[in-house]
């Protein structure tokens, strides 16, 4: 799994300037209390540079900190200055440069996703960053 992390230069600037958040989680904490299903099945097998995947793990999400999500929005501003930064963080863009962080996959595993797949990382990413978990 790991021969599929080719990155390119824009992708290494925008990981470095997020600083080292890893998918390493503690899966068993409150996950039945959470709003959004961090780990999004896909309805068929994906198959990604010789490989087959029936989903992904988005826990990751969990660890980021507001500093890891104003550095990718600093980061998707200078690469497409005309995006609105006061909703960055719901565009296809955002989600997928956050989940390939999270997930440990290259930018290009969610970029060529099913259209369908796609919405459902766009959709679990937006609604953990908008959702909450329930605790005050």
């Amino acid at each position: 799994m790991s021969d599929n992390k080719k990155m390119t230069g824009d992708q290494e600037e925008i990981l470095a300037a997020e600083g080292a958040v890893t998918a390493d989680t503690d899966q068993g904490e409150d996950t039945e209390e959470a709003v959004v299903d961090l780990h999004v099945k896909f309805r068929k097998p994906y198959r990604f540079e010789g490989q087959d995947y029936d989903g992904v793990d988005l826990t990751g999400l969990e660890d980021l900190t507001a500093g890891a999500l104003e550095n990718v929005s600093r980061a998707l501003l200078k690469k497409r200055p005309g995006l609105n930064p006061s909703t960055i963080e719901m565009t296809m863009e955002y989600a997928n440069l956050l989940a390939s962080r999270v997930a440990g996959k290259p930018l290009e595993f969610f970029e060529r996703l099913p259209a369908k797949e796609a919405m459902k990382i766009k959709t679990t990413v937006v609604g953990f960053l908008y959702g909450g978990d329930g605790e005050d």
